[in-house]
């Protein structure tokens, strides 16, 4: 199997990778995911390196660099790591909430339809 995703626009990118990382908080909450795969999957400091390549708003470079430190809060504080992970998710839910809505849905796994 071969999953592809397109992603043109900054709004959406930004878009996808809030609702992804919703996900990837909700997961680490719940124990369904490990930090380890967080990292793998999500949490580099790339992500945020990329981002401000492209111009993305600072709010969501912030949120992606603090999101990679999650784990040191793990390491460091573990008794602060459920608040500090259920507040990202409020940071996540309110930047998504902000991104301008786009005229039009785009679908972004190619040829879904077909």
């Amino acid at each position: 199997m071969n999953l592809q995703i397109e992603l043109k626009h900054s709004d959406e990118i930004q878009k996808f990778l809030c609702i992804l990382n919703l996900g990837m908080l909700d997961s680490l909450l719940e124990g369904a995911l490990t930090f380890e795969d967080a990292y793998a999957y999500l949490y580099r400091p790339y992500v945020a390196q990329l981002l401000k390549q492209n111009n993305a708003n600072k709010a969501i470079i912030d949120l992606f660099e603090e999101c990679c430190m999650l784990e040191d809060i793990r390491d460091i504080a573990p008794e602060k790591l459920q608040d500090a992970i259920k507040l990202k998710k409020k940071e996540t839910l309110d930047l998504l909430k902000s991104l301008s809505s786009t005229e039009k849905s785009m679908y972004w796994l190619n040829k879904f339809d077909e």
